[in-house]
């Protein structure tokens, strides 16, 4: 059994999300996985996180990621959602997501951290993302290897693009830009299995900082009790151009 530790940018929510996809990723490997975040007040923009008892190499893990296959699906008696917005069905290996946090709790509609727009589908950004994952990415990269595309969830504040600073909408003249594909796909991951509470498309997270089984570790994230060592933060749900939004990058809230 391993240890896997990668670095992040606390004050990035897509790359903390991601860290909950990819624990969640291990520990359906083995019941003795564990997880916590190492972080410092002094150095706000640098943390990291530690799974022990992984049976799986990250390696195969993005492996796995890279060779799965995913479909959009309707869901039974919906036929007026529209496909952009279809639930999908991811599978990697032995296991299989079922990813539809973008949608309310009656799948009717979209929540605001649903941030693609127009003909983006949600289908389509989770194949291309998947074939954008390369496998051979070492620990200290995963959060910072990109690749030119125009797929994106919008979850990574750093994929953002304004079209003041740009001179013109990357979008609208079909453009590629930045996208960090292993922070898309495992964000993805993590956004579904841990499920943040979002008021006033505003979310608080915090990073755990003692080590904790998956189950706990979902409570602590985003329901954390007293007495729990942790470093809280916040993130806003940014507009994006006219119809698309983005997470803004967090600001910190304190150590508890």
């Amino acid at each position: 059994m391993d240890e896997i530790r990668v670095p992040l940018d606390p004050m990035n929510p897509g790359q903390f999300f991601a860290c909950c996809g990819l624990f969640d990723l291990l520990a359906a490997q083995g019941s003795e996985v564990l997880a916590r975040f190492e972080a410092s007040e002094s150095k706000p923009r640098q943390a990291a996180f530690v799974v022990q008892g992984a049976q799986m190499k990250l390696g195969a893990v993005l492996t796995a990621l890279r060779e799965g296959h995913s479909s959009s699906t309707q869901p039974n008696d919906r036929e007026n959602l529209e496909e952009s917005i279809f639930p999908v069905e991811l599978r990697s290996g032995d296991r299989q997501w079922h990813l539809d946090w973008w949608l309310d709790d009656f799948l009717d509609k979209t929540v605001s951290l649903k941030c693609w727009a127009g003909q983006v589908k949600s289908g389509n950004l989770v194949s291309e993302l998947l074939t954008l994952i390369a496998p051979e990415t070492k620990e200290d990269h995963l959060f910072t290897v990109q690749a030119m595309s125009k797929a994106k969830f919008g979850i990574d504040p750093r994929s953002a693009w304004n079209a003041l600073d740009f001179g013109f909408s990357p979008n609208e003249h079909n453009q590629d830009a930045a996208t960090y594909p292993a922070v898309e796909v495992l964000g993805c991951l993590g956004l579904q299995t841990f499920r943040p509470v979002l008021k006033r498309r505003q979310v608080r997270y915090s990073l755990w900082t003692e080590y904790l089984p998956i189950m706990v570790a979902r409570l602590a994230a985003f329901r954390p009790w007293s007495g729990l060592p942790r470093f809280e933060y916040e993130f806003p749900v940014d507009k994006r151009g006219q119809s698309y939004k983005v997470f803004g990058f967090a600001q910190f809230q304190g150590r508890k």
